[in-house]
């Protein structure tokens, strides 16, 4: 016995200038990042077995220059979701809650919408999986000022929109990230324990696991000094404000606390030698098991925790956070028992946080599981190729947006190899793997899995794409192209009725005309509030939801009255028809009058 703790005495030495070289290139790394990318400051742990370490670098805030420090807390957003699980998966562990216990039955003085209730309710599984084909977030729910740090959750679904908890693809089919089904998760807390779901989660989850800084509490910057303040683009200082979504995504903690976390999470759920969580769960925290996608062999996804990432040449199980004025990201990688958090109080939509990523991967000196090799060749490449568009998209709120301009091309290659084009982001190589099983060029493991049925449909494990025809999105995209004309023929033509003798038959293109101008008033209203009062029924909102149900009313008298007289140019009739045809499928998608607060 003496002899092995010598020997663990002597390895525990050797190691210790090994890590303090480790932990010096991870801060000179920081730092240069931190003055590249305009970000304040970031706090951060690495987990290695024997030998976690945390630091911390630049301002926790600017005005009163206060550095980020090891004990700095910090906001995490959507981290604060892994914490949540956690607690509802100790009290399945507790036998006070089943995985496949229906939400709907639990909380059934909500207004559910689910095509699938008979055969498929929604359970807390999906909530945790992310599979539960609700919603992800409405704007209301968002950007709004008007909430007070303790109102219920509740509030966040009321009864009167029978469209906020529609279930829009079948329950565990397939991934579909989902704000309000971890709000829901709150309210099952509730609904179980009887008490406030901070509550229950401070006493008998962050306690135990010895995260005593860590609070699912609203925390301001001015009730406690040790919270790093928020910032955006330009170094402009953003506080805390209270959410109606907050099991989702307040959660303020420091490196320290999500150190043990780490612990935690790459154990097998013990905690003091007692069982906590139970192991199988603890084995699926970051394993899809249940969507279409995983069934059809592809181990990308979203387990009951986190989600797989391929990146860098490693693969693990992470959960990124954003939040008012943070980022953040979680990830471990069980196979080696190691992790990396990091918080930076900084949200700056400029700013690659991806390269923070590769730096604490990098300094992990994690092994790279090897790419997969080409096993199978497809017969057919015209099976897969074609237009895919989302089904569902993340928000339904812009699900025409997300249709026109989130939709993917693929095409074949030589090879055997097919090529996603879209209008947002660079094209990825698809090279076949297995039957159906396709890599991106730039991943190590298969990162695409094609499923054949009733309809064609594809996934990467976190978004599902559907084969359409090409020809409907064709007609939406003349459709806006020649409304876009019209809208620029009205303008034209508006301003120079206003200063010609033109016939005064034309005259009624100033009706559209008008409307239009009117649009500058709610928009120069809305740059004189703050964004976060975006999802309010604010006079800049009123005003434009006015002005854009108001402007296919006027185009329909105007182009009325061009028709009608006969001294009219048929150019200003052409125009106000092109642009009502655009009012017309942008009403039938739900996009007009533009509402925010609903």
């Amino acid at each position: 016995m003496l002899k092995h703790r010598v020997t663990a005495f002597i390895l525990f030495l050797l190691s210790v200038p090994i890590a303090f070289a480790e932990d010096t290139l991870v801060e000179n790394g920081v730092a240069e990042l931190l003055a590249g990318q305009d970000l304040a400051g970031i706090a951060w742990s690495v987990y290695r077995p024997g030998s976690p370490s945390s630091g911390a670098a630049g301002l926790a805030e600017i005005v009163r220059p206060t550095s980020m420090g090891t004990g700095t807390k910090v906001q995490v957003g959507s981290v604060g979701k892994t914490v949540l699980a956690l607690g509802v998966l100790r009290l399945v562990s507790e036998d006070k809650l089943l995985l496949e216990t229906s939400v709907e039955g639990l909380l059934p003085e909500l207004n559910w919408q689910n095509p699938w209730a008979g055969e498929a309710p929604v359970t807390v599984r999906h909530l945790l999986e992310h599979t539960s084909g609700l919603d992800n977030v409405r704007i209301w729910q968002l950007f709004n000022l008007s909430f007070v740090p303790d109102v219920p959750l509740s509030e966040a679904f009321p009864s009167s929109d029978p469209s906020l908890l529609y279930v829009r693809s079948r329950p565990g089919s397939q991934y579909s990230y989902s704000n309000m089904g971890y709000t829901l998760l709150g309210m099952v807390i509730e609904a179980v324990t009887g008490q406030h779901f901070e509550d229950y989660l401070q006493r008998e989850l962050l306690l135990p696991l010895g995260m005593q800084d860590s609070s699912f509490h609203f925390i301001a910057q001015s009730e406690d000094p040790a919270l790093a303040m928020g910032y955006v683009e330009g170094g402009v200082p953003l506080e805390s404000v209270p959410m109606i979504l907050r099991p989702a995504g307040q959660f303020t903690t420091t490196v320290g606390d999500m150190s043990r976390l780490m612990a935690f999470m790459l154990g097998d759920g013990e905690l003091s030698g007692r069982p906590f969580i139970l192991p199988a769960l603890m084995k699926n925290l970051g394993t899809p098991t249940t969507t279409d996608a995983a069934r059809h062999g592809l181990d990308n996804g979203h387990g009951l925790a986190l989600a797989s990432r391929d990146r860098h040449g490693v693969v693990g199980h992470c959960h990124p956070g954003t939040t008012f004025g943070f980022r953040a990201q979680l990830c471990l990688f069980p196979e080696e028992n190691k992790g990396f958090f990091y918080a930076i109080n900084t949200d700056n939509e400029r700013a690659d946080y991806e390269k923070f990523n590769e730096l604490f991967i990098e300094q992990l000196n994690l092994r790279s599981p090897g790419k997969a090799t080409a096993k199978w060749q497809p017969a057919d490449l015209a099976d897969y190729t074609g237009l895919y568009v989302l089904s569902p998209n993340s928000m339904a709120q812009f699900s025409w947006l997300d249709y026109m301009f989130g939709s993917v091309w693929i095409s074949a290659e030589q090879g055997g190899n097919l090529l996603l084009e879209s209008l947002q982001k660079p094209a990825k190589l698809l090279e076949p793997v297995s039957e159906a099983l396709f890599r991106d060029s730039t991943r190590v493991l298969p990162s695409h899995v094609f499923m054949f049925g009733d309809s064609t449909r594809f996934s990467d494990g976190l978004k599902t794409y559907r084969k359409q025809s090409i020809l409907p999105m064709l007609s939406s995209w003349l459709v806006l192209l020649a409304g876009l004309v019209g809208l620029l023929m009205i303008l034209l033509r508006g301003t120079w009725l206003l200063f010609s003798r033109e016939a005064i038959g034309s005259r009624a293109l100033l009706l559209p005309y008008f409307n239009l101008l009117a649009f500058a008033l709610p928009v120069y209203l809305f740059t004189q509030q703050s964004f976060l009062k975006f999802g309010e029924m604010t006079p800049a909102a009123l005003t434009m939801a006015g002005l854009s149900g108001l402007l296919p009313v006027l185009l329909i008298a105007a182009a009325f009255m061009l028709f009608r007289h006969s001294r009219a140019s048929k150019i200003d009739f052409w125009g106000c028809f092109s642009l009502l045809m655009l009012c017309v499928l942008l009403f039938s998608q739900g996009v007009l009058p533009i509402k925010f607060w609903h």
